[in-house]
């Protein structure tokens, strides 16, 4: 899954990317409303962590326009801004979930949690397929109730592929989804970690290849 966090606070957007990615998560950065509209039109993600107070276009404008222009993106809204009316207002223009600083990182982790999976129309964090059970929460596999020990990247394609089941998805997704823009990472990559799949799961899951796509 692959978030955009607009904050600008530097100190804060590094520490929120941080455990973000300690949790699985690819998170891009943005310390302005300006850059991180841009990087909406031409990136897809699956969550946006809004701050309110942005220098060039203010959170409020962003998620106004965000929801104009029909972005379905969950959005959770932190700021500073404590206020009743405020958190009111920003749950009417179409955010999500507000959580008013200071705020706990983990609390963070656990709301965007919810929010994905809400978005994706589940109450759980276990994905089943099969004789294979993903916990997204803990970042475990297992194959018939036995552990299997993957790379993080490799548990982000295999969730990735678990969420777009009986679906053909290109390479250049698949890195878009798990990849922020400072990792190091190219589609071709991607077979190298679909490959080590395919060895790993004994079977268990059947991952086709259809040429050109």
């Amino acid at each position: 899954m692959r978030l955009l966090i607009v904050e600008d606070s530097e100190t804060l957007a590094k520490g929120l990317k941080t455990t973000l990615k300690t949790a699985g998560f690819a998170v891009d950065i943005a310390h302005d409303g300006a850059l991180g509209l841009n990087l909406l039109k031409v990136q897809q993600y699956d969550l946006l962590i809004l701050d309110l107070g942005l220098p060039k276009i203010d959170g409020m404008d962003l998620l106004r326009h965000l929801r104009l222009t029909n972005k379905t993106i969950p959005v959770l809204i932190i700021s500073a801004r404590d206020e009743l009316d405020q958190r009111i207002k920003g749950l009417d223009l179409g955010a999500d979930d507000y959580l008013c600083k200071p705020f706990i990182l983990k609390e963070v982790t656990a709301r965007v949690r919810a929010l994905l999976r809400r978005s994706h129309h589940t109450l759980d964090t276990v994905i089943n397929q099969g004789r294979l059970s993903l916990n997204t929460h803990t970042r475990s596999l297992k194959l018939d109730n036995r552990s299997i020990e993957l790379h993080r990247r490799e548990l982000s394609v295999l969730e990735y592929l678990l969420t777009h089941t009986d679906r053909v998805v290109s390479k250049e997704q698949i890195a878009e989804h798990i990849c922020s823009f400072d990792d190091d990472i190219n589609p071709v990559a991607i077979e190298t970690y679909v490959s080590r799949l395919r060895k790993k799961l004994d079977g268990a899951l059947k991952l086709k290849t259809v040429r050109g796509l």
